[in-house]
C-alpha cells in the first residue's frame, strides 16, 4: 500500500493542480475557457476533495482500531 504521507500529498497536488487550472482559465480569467471545462474541472475537484477527505477519515479509523 502507498505510504499515507505520499497518498495525502499526491491528493494534496491534484488538487492544487485543479485550482491553479481554474484561476488561470476560470470565469473570473482573462480569456475563461467554455463553461462546460469549468465545470468538469470543478467536479474533478470536488471529488478530489471527497476522496481526500473519506481517505483521511479511513486512515483515522484504520490507526484507531490499530491503537487499540
Amino acid at each position: 500500500m502507498t505510504d499515507p504521507s505520499e497518498m495525502i500529498a499526491w491528493l494534496d497536488r491534484r488538487i492544487a493542480s485543479v485550482q491553479t487550472w481554474l484561476d488561470d482559465h476560470g470565469r473570473h480569467s482573462k480569456k475563461p475557457r467554455p463553461e462546460m471545462e469549468i465545470e468538469i474541472k470543478e467536479y474533478d475537484m470536488a471529488r478530489l476533495e471527497e476522496i481526500r477527505g473519506a481517505y483521511l477519515k479511513a486512515l483515522a479509523h484504520r490507526q484507531k482500531r490499530g491503537a487499540a
